[in-house]
């Protein structure tokens, strides 16, 4: 991170104690920012995944997407810590839009068929969202912290596009 946070952004989560005070703490913003209120980016709705597997502990995929990663030997879901404290960032940083710290732009994942989708990315503060328009509306596709290799990547997709 450099500078200092934009006054719009909420302090990041301290994610220290047990796991389920942890989940306990993480689901508590979620559940405050997406599922209690509506929130909106570029004036369009935004929604996540709202299906809960039966190994989710009741929580919706959603949920899941941003705050764990994918382990890629055992393909589970393991808690990103970098990721899950910048959990109460999403909201503001889809809401605040335009500032100067938020770069946001279309990019082709992939073949056509799989869609256009935006980047939300609060470049200094290493945090980016991933949105897919469906329709009328944006579902939140995931969150990432983003790592020093990965903002090389974020960049070249940004000047391409942007």
């Amino acid at each position: 991170m450099t500078g200092n946070l934009p006054t719009f952004l909420p302090p990041i989560l301290a994610l220290n104690g047990a796991w389920d005070e942890i989940l306990t703490r993480l689901y508590d913003v979620f559940e405050k920012d997406f599922k209690k209120s509506q929130v909106y980016h570029q004036g369009i709705k935004v929604i996540f995944n709202n299906v809960i597997k039966p190994d989710g502990q009741g929580k919706e995929e959603g949920f899941w997407h941003v705050v764990t990663k994918e382990d890629k030997k055992t393909g589970d879901r393991l808690i990103d810590f970098d990721r899950a404290r910048r959990l109460p960032w999403a909201e503001p940083m889809l809401r605040n839009y335009p500032v100067p710290e938020i770069k946001v732009w279309q990019y082709q994942e992939g073949p056509a068929d799989k869609g256009m989708r935006t980047y939300v990315w609060l470049e200094n503060f290493d945090y980016a969202l991933i949105l897919q328009r469906r329709k009328h509306v944006f579902l939140w596709i995931t969150a990432f912290y983003v790592q020093p290799w990965k903002k090389v990547d974020l960049q070249r997709r940004y000047e391409k596009m942007a």
